[in-house]
């Protein structure tokens, strides 16, 4: 018996996991969800998505209840183990960061369970899948440098990364392959991936934000112009402060030259100068 799904709580296989209230999984779901979840952190779960340094996502179909994505966190080591210790759970964060983006009116998919393995300090966080493709994929499907479609997704990334900064919030890690985009009319705009947003600082709310324009400008693909980006950051500027347009244009190009010279560097013996990250299988 899960018991009451408003953030009720149970312990399985050595893992206490939380339901989280909204959404509400249907009654019939729920132990399947579990698991789920519990399946993909043994490693006999669905085929694995994508590998990242630390952790592992996976992907699952509920029957009628769509598809779901399985984050799976991995035991902290090291000086990642103090972090842990000093910033709380990874898990616990995603779900109340999560929560207070949709609270803001922004799309962000809701976590449904969260949860820590007592015995390792593994973590674990489930969401639904969102509606929508990667701008890569939307851009694809949308060949053209004079392309409507294009341009409405561009103008639409811009304007609602302006929105999340306004609401208050900076993204972790703001790059093409964290942001959904569906097909709507115009495009809908969704942010993925949260363990490392946050709210912004007072002492320097403008370079974290500004900092997000980077993430988003330091990679390179095909279907993606000069044009192109500019047209995503007129999009972001007329929906910010217009006084300091020109001059924060500037600093987001000089922020963006560095990176790029940064990654460039790192990059000598072990790849290419601009970073390509491996999509997500999207069926």
């Amino acid at each position: 018996m899960i018991g009451d799904s408003d953030g009720a709580a149970l312990e399985r296989g050595g893992w206490r996991l939380v339901l989280c209230g909204e959404p509400t999984l249907a009654a019939g779901l729920r132990d399947a969800a579990v698991n789920c979840a519990l399946e993909a952190a043994a490693g006999h779960g669905p085929g694995i998505l994508r590998r990242s340094r630390r952790a592992a996502t996976y992907r699952a179909r509920l029957g009628d209840g769509g598809d779901f994505f399985i984050k799976v966190f991995d035991a902290p080591r090291g000086f990642e183990r103090l972090k842990r210790l000093l910033s709380g759970s990874r898990a616990a964060h995603v779900a109340a960061i999560s929560a207070a983006l949709r609270r803001a009116g922004l799309n962000a998919p809701a976590v449904v369970i969260w949860g820590r393995e007592r015995s390792s300090g593994r973590e674990i966080v489930m969401t639904p899948r969102a509606d929508g493709v990667m701008p890569t994929r939307y851009l694809r499907r949308a060949p053209g440098a004079a392309s409507a479609r294009k341009r409405a997704m561009l103008r639409a990334i811009g304007a609602e990364i302006a929105r999340l900064h306004r609401a208050g919030f900076v993204h972790g890690d703001l790059t093409p392959f964290n942001i959904i985009v569906d097909d709507g009319d115009p495009p809908r705009i969704w942010f993925i991936d949260h363990e490392r947003t946050r709210t912004a600082g007072r002492l320097a709310p403008a370079r974290a934000r500004l900092r997000n324009l980077v993430q988003l400008g330091r990679f390179s693909f095909a279907g993606l112009s000069r044009a192109d980006r500019m047209r995503v950051w007129s999009s972001y500027a007329a929906a910010m402060e217009p006084r300091r347009r020109r001059a924060e244009l500037r600093r987001v190009l000089r922020m963006l030259a560095a990176r790029i010279a940064r990654d460039g560097a790192q990059a000598t013996d072990s790849g290419p100068p601009i970073p390509v990250h491996p999509e997500v299988r999207e069926g």
